[in-house]
C-alpha cells in the first residue's frame, strides 16, 4: 500500500523565556511625565513593605524591567539600580531589603527577583532577567542598612511572604510613605496610557524600503549614546529572543555592544537571531542583522536557512528581501526539502509564485522522500496551488521513492477536484507503485468514494491485482459505499454479452529498473504477451571485451566559465561554434536541423557548475516514454506527452567494440563509428 509519506502533523515551536529590559531606555512621554509630577516613580520592597521614592527626576527618558510593567520616570539612584538588575521584572518593585532570589550568570553580575515572579515555561522556572534556570539562583537576604551586600538565608530564618502584583506608580505627597503590599491599588495605569506596554520601538513595517521612521532612528541613536558609557553587558541569547519579538532597539543595542549576530541557540536547534527574525517576518531586523555580519545562508541543526523559515511561515516581504540580499534558494534541510517544498506544503500561494518567478528554482525538485512541491500541494489539498504549479511546468508523473505519482496522493487525500485536474493534464491513471497499487487501490483502501467513482468512470481496472494479490475490491471495506461501487462495476463487466475490450495492463512498471530518472513502463492492451526480456537495458555505453579507451581527464578540452556557459567565451561552446541550448535545455531556433553541427557539452574537467546551460544530453532522459504492444508490429515506443521542438528525447547508447570485432558481427547489428575530440 501507500507509505506513510510526508508527515501530516506539524510540531509546535519551542516557547521562549521572556527576558528583561532593565538596560533599555524609551523616549520621553508627555503623559507619564505629567503623571510623575517631577518625582521618581520607583516602588521599593523593604522587608515585605512597599515604599515610594520621592527624589526629584533629572532625566525623563523612560525605563522598566520588562514589558509586563508600566514605563517609569526614575531618579538617578533608581536608574542606576535598574541597570544593575535590582528591579524585579515580574512585579516592578525594586528589591531593596528583605529576602529575594538572586541569579548570578557571571561573577560580576547579579539579578534580583521575587521567587513567585520567576518566569514559568513548560512547568520550569527561569530567571526573569536572563532566562537561566531558577534552580541555579540562590535565596538571599539583603540587609536594610546596606542595599548592595547580600547575606545567605539560613534555614532558621523565616522566609518572608512572596511579593505579588505590579508596582504602584501613582505619586504621593510628602516624604516616602509606607504601605503594605496588600494595600496596593488594583489599577495604577494612567488614563489614556497603554499599561500592556509596547516595544521600545514601534514595530517596523514589513517593507524594507519604508524602514523605521525618522523619530525612531533618532531615539535609537540617543539611547545608544546614553547607554554606551555604562558598558552594558548582554547575554547572546537575548539577541535571539529580541529578534524574534521584533524589539528593534534591543537588537541594535546588543549588536553595538558586540553580541555575535551568528550566535546559535543550543536549545532552539542551533538557530541564529536571523532565523528568529525571518520566522517572525521582521524585515528591518533581518536587514540590521545582515548588515552586522549575520550569515544569510546559515543553517540550523536541522539544516534550515532563514529563507526557509520565512517561506514556511508565509512572510512574503521577508522572502523577497532575503532573496534580493543574496540568499540561496535551493539549499535543502535535513529532510531534503527546499523553501519551495515548505511553502507548497503549507499552501502559501504568493510565496510559491514569487519563488518560481525568479527562474532560479526547479519546480520539479525532489526531497529525500522523492516528493515534489506538486506532491506536497496535492496531499494537503491546495487546489489553487496545484493549478499554479501545473502552469509553471510541474511534472505530475514524477515518482517518489515508492514510485507513487501525484494521482496516488490525490487518491490518498481524497481530493477529487485535484484528481480531476491531474487526469485532465494526462496523469497516468494506470500507474502502479512499488507495491503494485494503482490510484484505484489507494482510493478503495482509504474509502475515498468520490475518487473511486471518478477513476472507474475514466476506465480504471477494477480487476488489477497488486503484489499482495489484492484487487481494489478486496482493498475496500466490506459492504461500504466504495465496495458497492466497485462490486457493481465488476459485475457489469462480467455480465457483458459482447467480448469485453482488452484492458490495458501494466506488464512492467519500469523497463529501465530505476536507472533512468523517469521510469519507462511497459503496457499491453492487445494480447497476453509479457514484457520482453531478451535484452539488457543500459543507460550508458558499455564494453564486453578489452578495448583501449582514453579516459585521461587531462586530455579533455574544458572551459573555465564562472557563468552558465551561455556566453561566447565558453571553450566548449566554441568547439560547437556556440552553445546551442536555451535555458530550458532545448535547441535554439537558429540551429540547423538539416545539417546539424557537432555539439560538445561541458564535461567533468570543466570549472563550471554541473547545472550550467551546456549540459543536456548528459543529464539523461527527461521525456516520458512508454513501451507498448502494437496490433501487428510487435513492441513499440511512444511518448506520453507533447514534445516541444528542439527538446532532447533520449541518447542512443550500447556496446563499444573495436573495428575488428565489428567486421565479424551479424549484419543486423547497428554500428556507428565514434571519434574523440
Amino acid at each position: 500500500g501507500l507509505s506513510n509519506g510526508p508527515e501530516a502533523m506539524e510540531v509546535d515551536g519551542l516557547q521562549e523565556v521572556p527576558l528583561c529590559s532593565c538596560r533599555m531606555e524609551t523616549p520621553k512621554s508627555r503623559e507619564i511625565t505629567t503623571l510623575a509630577n517631577n518625582q521618581c516613580m520607583a516602588t521599593e520592597s523593604v522587608d515585605n513593605e512597599l515604599g515610594r521614592c520621592t527624589n526629584s527626576v533629572v532625566k525623563y527618558e523612560l525605563m522598566r524591567p520588562s514589558n509586563k510593567v508600566q514605563l517609569l520616570v526614575l531618579c538617578e539612584d533608581h536608574r542606576g539600580r535598574m541597570v544593575k538588575h535590582q528591579c524585579c521584572p515580574g512585579c516592578g518593585y525594586f528589591c531593596t531589603a528583605g529576602t529575594f532570589m538572586e541569579c548570578q550568570p557571571e561573577s560580576s553580575i547579579s539579578h534580583r527577583f521575587h521567587k513567585n515572579c520567576a518566569s514559568q515555561v513548560n512547568d520550569m522556572s527561569y530567571c526573569p532577567h536572563c532566562g537561566e534556570e531558577a534552580s541555579k539562583a540562590k535565596e538571599v537576604t539583603i540587609a536594610k542598612a546596606d542595599t548592595t551586600s547580600t547575606v545567605s538565608l539560613t534555614y532558621e530564618q523565616q522566609k518572608p511572604a512572596a511579593v505579588e502584583g505590579r508596582a504602584d506608580t501613582t505619586t504621593g505627597s510628602g516624604t516616602g510613605t509606607r504601605l503594605s503590599e496588600e494595600d496596593k491599588p488594583e489599577n495604577s495605569a494612567a488614563e489614556g496610557f497603554d499599561m500592556a506596554g509596547s516595544s521600545v520601538f514601534p514595530k517596523p513595517t514589513t517593507s524594507l524600503s519604508q524602514g523605521p521612521v525618522k523619530e525612531t532612528l533618532e531615539s535609537a541613536l540617543i539611547a545608544l549614546d546614553s547607554e554606551k558609557p555604562k558598558k552594558l553587558r548582554f547575554h547572546p541569547k537575548q539577541l535571539y529572543f529580541s529578534a524574534r519579538q521584533g524589539e528593534l532597539q534591543k537588537v541594535l543595542l546588543m549588536l553595538v555592544d558586540g553580541i555575535d549576530p551568528n550566535f546559535k541557540m543550543e536549545h532552539q536547534n542551533k538557530r541564529t537571531p536571523l532565523h528568529a527574525a525571518a520566522e517572525s517576518g521582521h524585515v528591518d531586523i533581518c536587514h540590521m542583522l545582515i548588515q552586522a555580519g549575520a550569515n544569510i545562508d546559515t543553517c540550523s541543526e536541522d539544516q534550515r536557512t532563514p529563507l526557509m523559515e520565512a517561506a514556511e511561515n508565509n512572510h512574503l516581504e521577508t522572502v523577497k528581501y532575503l532573496i534580493k540580499a543574496g540568499a540561496l534558494v535551493d539549499p535543502k534541510d535535513a529532510e531534503g526539502s527546499t523553501c519551495l517544498h515548505l511553502a507548497a506544503k503549507k499552501g502559501h500561494y504568493d510565496v510559491v509564485q514569487y519563488l518560481l518567478s525568479n527562474g532560479k528554482m526547479d519546480v520539479n525538485c525532489q526531497d529525500d522522500g522523492g516528493w515534489t512541491p506538486m506532491i506536497w500541494a496535492t496531499e494537503y489539498k491546495h487546489i489553487e496551488l496545484v493549478k499554479l504549479l501545473l502552469a509553471k511546468g510541474s511534472d505530475i508523473n514524477i515518482r517518489d521513492n515508492e514510485e507513487n505519482i501525484c494521482l496516488h496522493w490525490a487518491a490518498f487525500s481524497g481530493c477529487v477536484d485535484i484528481a480531476e485536474i491531474l487526469l485532465a493534464a494526462k496523469c497516468d491513471l494506470h500507474a502502479v507503485n512499488i507495491h503494485g497499487d494503482s490510484p484505484l487501490h489507494i482510493a478503495a483502501r482509504e474509502n475515498r468514494y468520490e475518487c473511486v467513482v471518478l477513476f472507474l468512470s475514466r476506465g480504471s481496472d477494477v480487476t488489477l491485482k497488486n503484489k499482495e494479490g489484492e484487487t481494489p475490491l478486496q482493498c475496500s471495506s466490506l459492504n461500504s459505499q466504495v465496495w458497492v461501487a466497485l462490486q457493481m462495476n465488476k459485475t457489469l463487466k462480467e455480465s457483458s454479452t459482447d467480448k469485453p475490450p482488452q484492458i490495458e495492463k501494466v506488464v512492467n512498471r519500469d523497463i529501465a529498473r530505476g536507472y533512468e530518472r523517469i521510469p519507462i513502463p511497459c503496457i499491453n492492451s492487445v494480447d497476453n504477451e509479457p514484457c520482453p526480456s531478451n535484452y539488457k537495458y543500459v543507460s550508458q555505453n558499455c564494453v564486453t571485451s578489452p578495448i583501449d579507451i582514453d579516459r585521461n581527464i587531462t586530455h579533455l578540452q574544458y572551459c573555465v566559465c564562472i557563468d552558465d556557459c551561455s556566453s561566447s567565451n565558453c571553450m566548449c561552446g566554441q568547439l560547437s561554434m556556440r552553445c546551442w541550448y536555451d535555458k530550458d535545455g532545448r535547441l535554439l531556433p537558429e540551429f540547423n536541423m538539416a545539417e546539424p553541427p557537432l555539439i560538445f557539452e561541458c564535461n567533468h574537467a570543466c570549472s563550471c557548475w554541473r547545472t550550467c546551460r551546456n549540459r543536456v544530453v548528459q543529464n539523461g532522459l527527461r521525456t516520458r516514454l512508454q513501451l507498448y504492444r502494437t496490433q501487428k508490429m510487435g513492441w513499440g515506443v511512444r511518448t506520453m506527452q507533447d514534445i516541444p521542438l528542439g527538446t532532447f528525447v533520449c541518447e542512443y547508447v550500447g556496446e563499444l567494440i573495436s573495428d575488428s570485432e565489428a567486421d565479424v558481427r551479424e549484419e543486423d547489428s547497428y554500428l556507428f563509428d565514434l571519434d574523440n575530440k
